[in-house]
């Protein structure tokens, strides 16, 4: 589960932010907030950055100050509905017993949110990647690893699965299936998204199992 002590720890030790700074957030909250109400009306591809910043009142430099491409803006906007929509879920889930058992919650929650969400994710995937090869980090993906690699450790503590391989890594390979399910359930669509990573998550215990 989550470490909600540390978390709340974390955050009372965290620097007062300037003004600056909140007002920079509310900006972007805003652009956010105005820009999925746009791709939820029209559709993702029909609108562009100047729509954006037209609807939010803003100038178009402000809007390319907090998000270079739409990609980014849609990237930001998904994971403010992931932490409300799908937060929930995860936290449900957390309270199964067993990594197996945890991992199936987890992703048995990813695929219902992405369902009702297709069509956001495709342009979502490949901004991903695209970040992962420019070197960029990934707010989403780090903090969707940090959980996996929490319940690793916990999990080799326990002898579930083998310890021989750090928890970074191993929820670093886990990711990886995670993506790697999400596209081919884009490529075709008789593909249902929850048997592609229950096959996912399948592969990964069969290669972390005790020796």
């Amino acid at each position: 589960m989550f470490n909600y002590e540390h978390c709340l720890l974390t955050i009372a030790t965290m620097p007062t932010p300037t003004r600056t700074h909140r007002k920079r957030t509310r900006t972007r909250e805003h652009l956010v907030a105005v820009a999925l109400a746009l791709f939820d009306q029209y559709g993702y591809d029909a609108v562009t950055m100047e729509q954006i910043a037209a609807a939010a009142d803003v100038a178009r430099g402000t809007l390319y100050n907090h998000f270079p491409v739409k990609e980014a803006v849609l990237v930001q906007a998904l994971h403010v509905q992931l932490a409300s929509e799908l937060g929930p879920l995860l936290q449900k889930a957390m309270t199964r017993r067993g990594l197996l058992a945890q991992l199936t919650g987890v992703f048995e929650a990813s695929a219902k949110w992405w369902e009702a969400h297709r069509d956001y994710a495709a342009p979502y995937i490949r901004y991903r990647f695209q970040t992962i090869s420019d070197g960029q980090a990934g707010q989403s993906d780090s903090e969707m690893q940090t959980l996996y690699a929490q319940l690793i450790e916990r999990a080799q503590a326990g002898g579930e699965i083998r310890d021989d391989i750090a928890p970074v890594l191993l929820s670093g390979h886990l990711h990886f299936l995670y993506l790697g399910a999400v596209l081919r359930w884009l490529e075709n669509r008789k593909v249902k998204l929850t048997k592609e990573l229950a096959g996912a998550l399948a592969f990964f215990m069969a290669a972390t199992m005790p020796r």
